[in-house]
């Protein structure tokens, strides 16, 4: 009788109930039976939770039937992913079961289990003993083992989760994942959805946290909130980490107000809130091994368990008091803020406040530069009806800080040019909005500049630059491996689609994520990166403000996944946006022209 894969599944997964339970812990065996190389980690050898003792108690959720869902709220450098890697593997050895991991995109997904996980693995002999014979039953994304089958999806592909019915789940970064649209249901539904053929299923989620109405923040909730208490080795107590205890001299603060990081990172330590004696490093590191999971939820499901843990607690070196402390200081003063500092080393939620706005920006008398090395953006939105055009001139020194010194309206293009002229701006930093009437933008761009030939490709357009705003928060850049908040793509003035082919012309549109972008508007009109950002008096008017002031960022509800986002919504449909489009243009045009450095130097 030939059977389905989902009745093979079914048979095995009944075989393993009639199977002795295995007398080691999920921790006595990972650590008798994997091994970490250098292709997973800098600190090669044996598995351990020596040095991480808070892994123990969510890896034995993996063996405790009494368990149907784990969530790791965690922050960065805490060894989560590792914990679910020694799980699983656990579960592979001794309790066989169809299993799906799921990330946030495939190629992400692929990309882990080749270089992570089948590595460690291939590294276990009593792994590789549950290799089949056949090479080919091993890919990266559906690996057939002698007794149970793991696949690995990506959130950006829910079809392929229709019809595959799983014991186990593990949601890997579920904050993320791909939004639900009208065609495509919530990749975790879906994946939910595939337990119910398995009465003693188990769920496992991780991610560091985004927003508190977020997916993992809100399973946490769900959870029994369990945290993790060291005793304080001065008073004895158990104690919970909290980032306000880590404290620095305030003689590392300098004359001109800056910081000097090296003073900052060799004086930080811990302050007990207790008995206010002081931790330091190693101290932590030694009352890890006597910590406690301590729940804090009575009133939590019976069997869903959920752990928070922030980076306070990790022994990496990147983790120090110090080295954490510097990298607070450095992310209070960037362009993006404090919100990835909270949310990957904190482990907590960004909670966004939209209160009234009182002014706080710099009005200044002159309408100048503002120093003798600015360069001057002129930035333009352009509108169906009359006026038919708005524009912002700034003026960005090297350090990142800016004045407006013209804004209005302007009816033609020619009106446009003008501006242009009287304020000495160069072509290449004239940034058009293409949102509307794209080819008369792509047309009046070509008017004023050059191309340029390039050998073997085609000629390159060097003048106005057109833009559009994009929903996306930014891509990642291939060549750092950073998140920008800016793309250049090229694209065939005449046509408007990609550039390239014979007898072709190339012109730069510069699309930029929208919300980022008006993120960082936003902490430098409140003064909060380090940098000036004036306005002339010329510019302060009513008019101004009011452009400026038209949205506000508060949550929204998803009809389609039942979630709130933050985003920014206009406050009244007549108040009128184009001159905060304009700044939010001079943000993009700073980003890519390096006025703006969004990303802080690297920490020695």
């Amino acid at each position: 009788m030939n059977l389905t894969d989902i009745q093979s599944n079914l048979l095995d997964f009944r075989r393993s109930l009639y199977r002795p339970t295995p007398r080691q812990t999920v921790v006595q065996w990972a650590e008798s039976n994997l091994k970490l190389t250098q292709r997973q980690t800098e600190h090669p050898g044996p598995f351990s939770t020596a040095v991480r003792p808070y892994t123990r108690e969510p890896m034995e959720t993996w063996k405790d039937p009494g368990v149907a869902e784990t969530t790791l709220c965690w922050g960065s450098q805490t060894a989560k992913t590792t914990t679910l890697m020694a799980g699983l593997a656990w579960l592979i050895d001794n309790e066989p079961s169809p299993c799906l991991w799921l990330m946030p995109t495939e190629n992400l997904a692929r990309s882990f289990s080749k270089s992570r996980w089948l590595p460690m693995l291939e590294d276990s002999p009593v792994m590789v003993s549950h290799f089949p014979a056949q090479s080919d039953k091993i890919t990266n994304l559906e690996q057939n083992f002698d007794r149970c089958t793991l696949t690995f999806v990506g959130s950006n592909s829910p079809a392929n989760l229709a019809s595959r019915p799983v014991r186990i789940l593990i949601g890997d970064e579920v904050d993320k994942f791909a939004q639900a649209t009208e065609r495509e249901a919530d990749a975790l539904d879906l994946a939910e959805q595939r337990l119910k053929a398995f009465s003693s299923s188990k769920a496992f989620l991780t991610s560091t946290p985004t927003i508190t109405e977020g997916r993992i923040w809100q399973r946490f909730l769900r959870g029994d909130q369990r945290r993790y208490y060291i005793p304080c080795p001065h008073c004895k107590v158990p104690i919970r980490l909290e980032w306000r205890q880590v404290k620095w001299d305030e003689t590392a603060k300098m004359e001109d107000g800056k910081w000097d990081f090296s003073k900052v990172r060799a004086s930080a330590r811990y302050e007990c809130q207790l008995c206010k004696g002081e931790i330091s490093d190693a101290q932590k590191v030694a009352a890890l091994r006597h910590g406690e999971w301590v729940p804090e939820n009575k009133g939590a499901l019976p069997g869903v368990r959920s752990y928070h843990l922030s980076s306070l607690y990790s022994p990496d070196r990147k983790c120090t008091w110090g080295f954490l402390s510097v990298a607070f200081l450095e992310a209070q003063d960037s362009l993006l803020g404090l919100q990835g500092f909270i949310n990957g080393y904190l482990a907590e939620p960004w909670e966004n406040q939209s209160a009234p706005r009182q002014r706080e920006e710099l009005v200044v008398a002159g309408t100048e530069a503002v120093s003798e090395k600015s360069i001057k953006f002129l930035t333009v939105d352009c509108q169906a009806s009359s006026p038919h055009f708005w524009f912002v001139v700034r003026a960005w020194d090297e350090d990142g800080s800016s004045r407006a010194i013209d804004a209005g309206s302007a009816d033609t293009w020619q009106d446009i040019r003008d501006k242009q002229l009287q304020h000495g701006v160069q072509d290449v930093h004239v940034i058009i909005d293409s949102g509307y009437d794209a080819p008369t933008v792509y047309a009046e761009c070509l008017r004023y500049g050059r191309f340029i030939a390039r050998t073997g490709r085609v000629p390159l357009f060097v003048g106005w630059m057109p833009s559009k705003g994009m929903p996306r928060r930014g891509w990642r850049n291939s060549k750092t491996g950073l998140d920008e908040p800016f793309y250049l793509r090229g694209i065939d003035p005449r046509v408007g689609d990609n550039a390239g082919g014979q007898n072709r012309l190339e012109l730069k549109l510069l699309e930029f994520g929208t919300d980022t972008t008006k993120d960082i508007l936003e902490r430098l009109r409140k003064g909060k990166t380090g940098t000036r950002w004036e306005v002339s008096e010329k510019v302060a008017g009513p008019e101004y403000w009011r452009h400026l002031d038209c949205e506000n960022k508060v949550p929204r509800l998803s009809s389609a996944t039942g979630r709130t986002t933050w985003t920014w919504l206009p406050r009244s449909s007549k108040w009128p946006n184009h001159m905060a489009d304009c700044e939010v243009l001079q943000i993009a045009a700073a980003i890519f022209h390096n006025r703006l450095k969004i990303h802080a130097a690297p920490t020695q």
